[in-house]
């Protein structure tokens, strides 16, 4: 009877065990596929929905390094910088404590790159330019061909007026993504802030003329036009996007332009 009792006990505690893991394992599951869903809504634009399911997660796991980057990442497409850099010091701080435990290895430098890059972009969002490059500098170093990376250190030269640096950084992001009509026209905003409208329209016409352009980027290459004097390209192409009472203003400062271009042919 004792033997029976003993072997019935160990039946049920093996049930249990099983049903345990079995329940565990699909906690995981379901939080893994919520991650995913949260992932597709931070790229189509929808952080507000992210952010509700990382906060969820964090509760179950207030240590978790990549839930706490992807919740930085998230608050910076909120423009929430404060909150951003707040869950982003966190992960920073956790993988500090780790890497002093442990070797370093290639999957740590990437999540310490990331972090880097999303407290560059939160100060960058704060006006914090300078403490900003440190950050993007270091994320670089780091991740060599990321093109998000290199794209958010060129915006950071352009905001110095730095444009070389810039255009070399928007360079290095298009080689990786040759196809992101942003970081092209990042490269053609570089050119025409630094005075040379011609290179610009070179970045962006071919595009424009296949008809894989965008709004801002058709914007800034009437503005290209416009700044080598040739206003009637300019309203052609930037028609497309403006209302009749933006075109004429528009309009107006594409000629001031064209005035100081004629003015500058004429000097001695």
């Amino acid at each position: 009877m004792t033997s029976f009792l003993l072997k019935w006990l160990l039946a049920c505690c093996v049930l249990t065990l099983a049903g345990c893991s079995s329940h565990q394992a699909n906690v995981t599951e379901e939080m893994k596929n919520d991650r995913g869903l949260a992932q597709l809504a931070l790229e189509s634009g929808r952080p507000e929905s992210a952010i509700t399911i990382y906060r969820e997660q964090l509760k179950l796991q207030p240590t978790d390094i990549s839930l706490l980057l992807a919740l930085g990442t998230a608050y910076n497409q909120m423009s929430e910088f404060d909150l951003a850099l707040h869950y982003l010091n966190k992960a920073q701080s956790l993988l500090s404590s780790e890497r002093s435990e442990s070797n370093e290895s290639p999957k740590s430098d990437e999540t310490r790159g990331q972090i880097l890059r999303e407290k560059g972009n939160a100060k960058q969002g704060l006006g914090q330019v300078k403490l900003s490059l440190v950050d993007l500098k270091q994320a670089v170093e780091l991740l060599p061909n990321d093109a998000k990376t290199l794209n958010s250190l060129g915006i950071n030269y352009a905001l110095f007026k730095d444009y070389s640096p810039a255009r070399t950084a928007f360079i290095r992001a298009l080689a990786n993504e040759p196809e992101n009509l942003e970081y092209r026209n990042n490269l053609a905003l570089a050119w025409i802030l630094d005075g040379q409208p011609e290179q610009g329209i070179n970045v962006l016409y071919s595009h424009y003329l296949r008809g894989s352009s965008t709004s801002k980027s058709r914007q800034n290459l009437a503005l290209a036009f416009a700044m080598k004097g040739d206003v009637e390209a300019a309203k052609t192409i930037a028609k497309q996007d403006l209302t009749k009472a933006e075109l004429e203003s528009n309009t107006a400062y594409y000629q001031q332009l064209q005035q100081q271009q004629e003015l500058q042919l004429v000097k001695p």
